[in-house]
């Protein structure tokens, strides 16, 4: 009977059913949308499409949480939707500026990055952010696009110092207190993902509103944060931002850059998880680069979530229209499916941690 039960096993597994293209192209996508109760009619389109396997992650924004009980129901009813993967329900909880829990809608408020470190011990921030990450699990959050890495190399920076998104200019102070914010999560059961890879702390524009280039101001110990957190395992993802850096690329941007995500992220700093990028509605790519090309760009690039803050194109849906030119890109070989497959499985390992 042993025997038997052996070889069904090894029967089963040597013809499961391979993730078909679609499948896993679906579970590249992020997407918000608005609403915030189950009833809303594009909160039934999105589990509609968590249910068919067209996305693998939904974003949450301010708009879409008006009342704990609320957003409880909402989050509930996107994860609970039947589905083959567990589904990647992702916010920015930052603290100060940056943080879609906050009192104004019945949760709590956090301090930001910078009054964090100058106010409090790694001991308080490991407690702070601990609360924080709680709250997150509480309300059927499974991601966090934090801690912000960034150096504030330029403080007057408009979407990171001059926000007081960033620790400090000192590199080992932004290591050491994002490193109790990684550990609180990682307590809690939340995923952290680093931001902006290579750096976006001197910045002197933002690329919610146009391009972003740092070459002039970007330094070298901006990438300390990553390569130690790398190094010593600790982090599972990271966002790559809409910024040039001429040192790396001289014509593309780090989330569209194969040079800055395959060659420095993967292969000099040995990063072997899951790349998110940041919002591909902003302004630095999608007036550019246009929607299908910057799609293009950055899987080939090495990013293996694509993160749309809005559901909707001129044309269509983003789910319809990005898989449409996905599919339609691998059958005309402009991307090779073996970095369907390398992401897909990158991103199935990243829901394997999920409890």
């Amino acid at each position: 009977m042993r025997y038997y039960l052996l070889f069904l096993l090894l029967f089963s597994s040597l013809f499961a059913k391979n993730p078909s293209l679609e499948e896993m192209v679906g579970q590249m996508i992020m997407v918000g949308v608005g609403g915030s109760k189950p009833s809303d009619k594009w909160v039934k389109q999105l589990k509609t499409d968590i249910q068919n396997g067209k996305i693998g992650g939904v974003i949450l924004f301010a708009n879409n949480i008006d009342s704990p009980k609320r957003l409880k129901e909402l989050t509930s009813f996107l994860s609970n939707a039947k589905s083959k993967y567990p589904l990647f329900v992702a916010i920015d909880q930052e603290g100060g500026e940056v943080q879609r829990l906050s009192k104004k809608n019945g949760f709590h408020d956090y301090p930001s990055a910078y009054d964090m470190q100058r106010e409090k011990t790694l001991l308080e921030s490991y407690t702070i952010y601990k609360n924080l990450a709680d709250e997150l699990k509480e309300y059927g959050f499974n991601i966090n696009f934090a801690p912000v890495v960034d150096l504030n190399i330029n403080p007057n920076s408009p979407a990171i110092g001059a926000k007081n998104r960033s620790y400090s200019a000192e590199e080992e102070i932004v290591i050491a207190y994002s490193n109790e914010f990684l550990r609180a999560q990682k307590d809690a059961g939340i995923i952290s993902v680093l931001k902006h890879f290579p750096g976006h702390g001197s910045a002197l524009a933002d690329s919610h509103k146009r391009i972003t280039d740092v070459s002039e101001t970007w330094q070298y110990n901006e990438l300390k944060p990553y390569y130690d957190f790398i190094r010593y395992k600790k982090v599972e993802a990271i966002m790559v931002g809409h910024i040039n850096l001429d040192k790396f690329d001289k014509m593309y941007p780090a989330s569209l850059s194969k040079k800055i995500i395959t060659g420095v992220l993967r292969k000099q700093l040995k990063f072997d998880r899951v790349v998110f990028s940041d919002d591909m509605n902003m302004k630095a790519i999608k007036d550019i680069y246009g929607f299908k090309q910057s799609v293009i760009m950055a899987i080939n690039a090495g990013v293996d979530v694509l993160v749309y803050s809005s559901y909707f194109t001129q044309k269509s849906s983003v789910v319809n229209e990005v898989t449409n030119i996905i599919l339609k890109a691998v059958k005309n070989k402009k991307i090779d499916i073996e970095i369907i497959k390398n992401s897909f499985n990158r991103i199935k390992g990243l829901k394997n941690v999920i409890n």
